[in-house]
């Protein structure tokens, strides 16, 4: 029954959202529909995870209403603009093509080389046997890989801006769609599934705010059930071929039978972080006092100050029973500031998200589509991990403005403003 109410409101959300905001992917109605359907998830039990203590319930409870809360403030100010949500954007400005495309090729032969250089670091240290011998170390080493590893996962920023040039240009450059292949093979050699959720899933959120209007039609319901499926295929696949699957090793703990065994990974990843949650409140630590809410800026304070010392981003491992490492993106919060950290970060995330959402729903630029792009990624794992502390997160931010720096250019046709270029543009 509680399963059946969760996921309701998941889906009462959405259409509250597309009633009131005229949208459908809304920074509330994405995290409800996340959160409501992870814990409407968690309640059918295929896995016996230990039980949700009144703690746990109340900072699920508490978070929720602090992030809905700290979208209530600029969304009652735009409500309070009757125009605000009723008219189109104002017109985007105009897209140097030649300049974009520059910027593409760049990306991707910096994409390339911190790939390559990665590859030759870990064949110097183990030899790249150890993709197949030893996935998860191979993993271990491509996030560990300091300087360097910024150029390779430049990949996942560069997918997102290809398929914002796709999907403004008519007969874009074909070496253009090497940029997309490239991006999800070194993905797969990675082994990491939550890069390929990132790329994917940003792009998703890109590509659907670069439209003036969303519509719940049969092409956003395709490509929002594409995309699902997808991310499903490929998450299985790199549990069967890297050998990460959770049923052989955690038999007792679930529910389910054999034939449903591929089930068991996507069900953990959704569900685990709960009673993790619960794990790492029960774990009483010193506070960190914003090592981990602040990563971005203690990472630079640790190259101008050896004393420096930056928190492990890998999360402790806790068995609940089944043995996790990821407790959902209030942990941070939670490591550096207790139950308050929490409640103040989930509301100044939603605060956030909300105002770079309002903006790009004002001003459509290749950057704020871009951002809230970002952000919706962000949102929508927030039931997993923690990426709006983390310093690629904002890196890829930082490169997006300086792309739209470089390829915004005056028009003086149309005094620099043009929703898409003159004569390239695809009708949105």
């Amino acid at each position: 029954m509680l399963t059946v109410l969760l996921l309701s409101l998941a889906v009462l959300g959405l259409l509250i959202s597309k009633k009131m905001l005229g949208d459908y992917f809304t920074p509330p109605a994405i995290y409800n529909f996340f959160w409501s359907f992870a814990l409407g998830m968690l309640h059918l039990d295929w896995v016996r995870f230990d039980p949700l203590r009144g703690e746990v319930w109340l900072v699920i409870i508490a978070s929720y209403f602090a992030f809905m809360a700290g979208c209530i403030p600029l969304t009652l100010y735009a409500m309070s603009k009757p125009s605000f949500f009723s008219t189109r954007p104002k017109a985007f400005p105009y897209i140097d093509r030649p300049r974009f495309e520059t910027c593409l090729a760049i990306l991707f032969v910096v994409g390339i080389f911190g790939f390559l250089a990665q590859l030759a670091h870990i064949q110097a240290t183990m030899g790249l046997s150890v993709f197949l011998t030893d996935p998860i170390r191979a993993r271990e080493m491509h996030s560990n890989i300091k300087y360097l590893g910024f150029f390779n996962i430049l990949n996942v920023a560069n997918f997102v801006l290809t398929v914002l040039y796709l999907l403004m240009f008519r007969k874009p450059k074909r070496w253009v769609w090497a940029i997309l292949i490239w991006a999800l093979a070194t993905t797969l050699l990675t082994t990491d599934r939550t890069r390929f959720f990132y790329l994917v899933i940003w792009a998703f959120y890109s590509g659907v705010y670069l439209f003036p209007r969303i519509n719940l039609g049969i092409k956003t319901l395709t490509a929002g059930l594409s995309t699902g499926l997808f991310l499903l295929g490929f998450f299985l696949l790199v549990s069967v071929f890297y050998s990460k699957q959770a049923y052989d090793d955690n038999m007792e703990y679930i529910r389910l039978p054999r034939e449903y065994a591929m089930l068991v990974d996507p069900y953990i990843y959704l569900t685990g972080s709960f009673p993790v949650l619960q794990a790492v409140l029960d774990d009483k630590q010193d506070l960190a006092w914003g090592k981990n809410t602040f990563e971005p800026f203690v990472k630079v304070m640790e190259l101008l100050d050896r004393d420096t010392q930056r928190e492990e981003i890998v999360g402790k491992f806790y068995r609940v029973p089944i043995e996790l490492n990821v407790c959902t993106y209030l942990e941070p919060f939670h490591r550096d500031f207790g139950f308050a950290g929490m409640i103040i970060g989930a509301f100044l995330t939603g605060f956030l998200f909300m105002g770079v959402y309002l903006e790009m729903r004002q001003r459509k630029t290749l950057f704020s589509v871009y951002f809230a792009g970002i952000l919706g990624f962000c949102t929508t794992i927030s039931i997993f991990v923690n990426h709006f502390t983390q310093t690629a997160t904002w890196y890829f931010v930082i490169v997006g403005y300086c792309v739209f720096r470089f390829c915004c250019r005056p028009n003086p046709r149309q005094d620099g403003l043009r929703f898409l270029n003159p004569g390239d543009a695809k009708q949105l």
